[in-house]
């Protein structure tokens, strides 16, 4: 919720609460001369800019976890890259498991990926 202030060269006329849904007028001197209810123009209003938040709110929760998927496949690519770049005689067995158990992780960060893609409107 915010509250949207409206001015008059430079000097407070007029402020929107959208929390409390009122709005307040103010004289020459920043008294309050009068306080109202907002109007259904008003209330539709602060009611498309709440959701328009909460819709960028969603959005930005959305990138976070993608991101943290990103950051989990980033991680697993590191640990296979560093077996790949040893050469075939320094691979061990614990290597080779390494490589598998990172191999599974990528493969289930994908797919974490894919259903957030296909659960996501």
């Amino acid at each position: 919720m915010s509250i949207r202030l409206e001015l008059l060269n430079g000097i407070l006329i007029k402020s929107f609460d959208d929390a409390t849904r009122t709005v307040a007028t103010y004289g020459a001197t920043g008294q309050v001369t009068e306080t109202r209810p907002y109007t259904a123009q008003e209330n539709a209003a602060a009611d498309a800019a709440a959701a328009a938040e909460a819709a960028r709110e969603e959005r930005a929760a959305d990138r976070a976890k993608v991101k943290a998927i990103i950051t989990a496949l980033q991680a697993e690519k590191t640990r296979v890259q560093a077996v790949i770049d040893k050469s075939n005689a320094a691979i061990t067995g614990a290597d080779t498991k390494d490589v598998a158990r990172a191999a599974k992780r990528i493969a289930d960060a994908a797919i974490d990926l894919a259903r957030f893609v296909r659960d996501t409107p």
